[in-house]
């Protein structure tokens, strides 16, 4: 939780050295690994991992899920892969005791989604072009009313995408079973006529609404809370945006699906419900395979397989991506609304979890967006980490399969992802060594922190960092003390530059490109003594964030540094410091 103070009376605290180094920025730490799919360090690491899923799968290991009755795909992917759908690992079970459907399991086997349909309808909705700040009633004009009980002309196009609409999560007769009426009648419940229960959508009792009525019943149906007080999970918001994109575009729901997403990303194994039956996972247990969703398509119907959702993610997670704009992409994962863990968020659609130790080694906040889903018989959940490039699938098939989805996905993460971040760290050593020039030198080194630690500075004999220290520590705004460790930060700012004297003799005639990379300006906390109360998470807050381009010489930013690299992850040739107006170059 980010408590914000006015800049000229915050006091940017950490309580100690350490601390300071967990205040790492968002987003990448150092830039992220190109050579997963050829590092022998991740071939290892796969090995390992498809060991024990042999072990889980053969009841040698004790697993939370019945394995006899669960089939399942999983799928982890990252940058520079061979081809958009080839994933970095996958592995494929098919259980004993399925019957119908598919014989052999693989990545292009369909499997139900349910509700991650709500990640790939927000990317429709990013992608229609519409202001997802309009009301919904400027598409659905139908809503309007001076006695509704939830007040639609406040809630807008991304308010039903993020869940913070304040709509009901279902509709009057859906999920509703009359084939259950008795048993909730034997708990105390009243024998009601069937002229009491909702016209459409009822389970056993009529046929599903049709568009008109779904209307009328929204503008009947009560709310979870006022407008953006609070996230509380819709499916029905879903059909919602749905309507609306097609009173735009002219497209319905499918047609959209097809034309913006499906041909464009040769995703041939996705699509509105019902499947391909010769492809697909069907269980043992009771299914809803084969179901049509109608309506409800945008918040739960769709089937895909792993390899079309590892060709989707990598459409995110590429630096050059052609889905969207990079900003929107880097925009749409950010959190929209907080819940009661400080660990998890709510997105458009995303469930966000911020981990802290998922690399234990080297521990930092880490953030992994994901979107769950379940349908009758089937549980998967889709997620990716921007910090590191990297995604992954888990789609079940199975009664109970979300004891599977859970374990199957916590065993990759905690399996690949230390191994990535070590990866990552090798590949950011070329940072690493003494840079040199006519005026001073500067020492970068990659230690066991975030980033890149920059552990000397000099300009003609003058020790900068100390400078830095007398400089920000006199301020007369209290700032803190600065960190004893100075790091520096990637941006995800950089451009070619054309050909320069001896660093492009050195390059070999390669492209060259200009990164610019940030120091943050941590600072600690002086021992304060006050008889007042005090505030027990004050020592947590991290402010580095607030104090980019604090200081300034003669027009160039003193945090700003920029290494000079051959183009695709090449080697690191020089360096600037804009600042001091050096012009380095890496030691070999």
């Amino acid at each position: 939780i980010s408590i914000f103070l006015p800049l000229v009376l915050a006091v940017l605290t950490l309580s100690s050295v350490s601390d300071a180094v967990k205040c790492a920025p968002d987003g990448p730490l150092l830039p992220r690994p190109t050579t997963l799919y050829t590092s022998p360090k991740i071939t290892s690491a796969k090995g390992n991992l498809k060991a024990l899923l042999d072990k889980a799968t053969s009841g040698q290991l004790t697993v939370p899920w019945t394995v006899p009755n669960i089939s399942f795909s999983v799928a982890f992917t990252a940058l520079n892969g061979p081809s958009p759908s080839t994933p970095l690992f996958e592995y494929h079970h098919l259980a004993t005791t399925n019957v119908n459907g598919t014989k052999h399991v693989d990545g292009d086997s369909q499997y139900l989604i349910g509700s991650i349909s709500k990640a790939v309808s927000d990317l429709l909705l990013l992608k229609s072009g519409l202001n997802v700040n309009d009301l919904i009633t400027k598409y659905l004009p139908e809503l309007k009313g001076d006695n509704t009980p939830i007040e639609w002309d406040q809630i807008t196009l991304k308010s039903l995408g993020d869940h913070l609409s304040g709509m009901p999560g279902y509709l009057d007769g859906y999920p509703e079973i009359y084939y259950l009426v008795p048993y909730f009648q034997a708990l105390g419940f009243p024998e009601l006529p069937t002229s009491e229960w909702p016209p459409c959508n009822v389970i056993g009792l009529n046929k599903g609404c049709s568009k008109k009525q779904l209307l009328e019943g929204f503008k009947k149906s009560h709310g979870m809370s006022a407008p953006n007080l609070r996230a509380s999970y819709s499916t029905y918001s879903f059909t919602l945006l749905s309507y609306a994109m097609q009173v735009a575009t002219g497209k319905n729901y499918s047609q959209l699906l097809h034309d913006e997403l499906l041909v464009p990303l040769n995703m041939t194994n996705t699509g509105p419900s019902p499947g391909n039956d010769s492809k697909a996972v069907i269980p043992s247990t009771d299914n809803s395979w084969g179901s049509g969703y109608g309506d409800n398509v945008p918040g739960g119907g769709l089937y895909s397989s792993t390899n079309d959702l590892t060709t989707l993610l990598n459409s995110l997670l590429s630096l050059t991506p052609t889905i969207l704009p990079r900003s929107q992409i880097l925009q749409w994962l950010k959190p929209t609304a907080f819940t009661t863990s400080l660990q998890t968020a709510v997105g458009l659609p995303w469930e966000i979890y911020r981990s802290q130790n998922l690399t234990p080694a080297h521990p930092h906040t880490i953030d992994i967006y994901t979107k769950s889903g379940a349908a009758y018989g089937y549980e998967g959940i889709m997620g990716l980490i921007e910090q590191y490039g990297v995604g992954f699938t888990v789609l079940t098939a199975g009664a109970k399969g979300q004891e599977a989805q859970n374990a199957l996905m916590e065993a990759i993460l905690a399996t690949l992802m230390p191994v990535v971040e070590e990866v990552t760290r090798d590949e950011a050593r070329v940072y690493g060594g003494e840079y040199k020039g006519s005026e001073g030198n500067m020492t970068i080194a990659v230690d066991s922190g975030p980033g890149l630690r920059l552990t000397s500075l000099n300009r003609n004999g003058s020790d900068i960092i100390s400078a830095l220290h007398v400089l920000l520590d006199g301020q007369s705004v209290s700032y803190g003390r600065l960190s004893d460790e100075l790091r520096l930060y990637p941006t995800d700012i950089s451009h070619e530059v054309l050909p320069n004297h001896k660093r492009d003799a050195e390059s070999r005639g390669k492209v060259l490109v200009e990164e610019d990379w940030r120091l943050q300006y941590d600072t600690l906390e002086e021992e304060i003594k006050s008889d007042l109360p005090r505030m027990s998470e004050k020592e947590s807050m991290c402010m580095g964030w607030a104090m980019g381009d604090a200081m300034f010489y003669a027009g160039e930013a003193v945090d700003r540094f920029v290494f000079i690299r051959e183009k695709d992850g090449g080697r690191v040739v020089g360096a600037r410091v804009p600042s001091l107006r050096l012009n380095l170059t890496l030691s070999s």
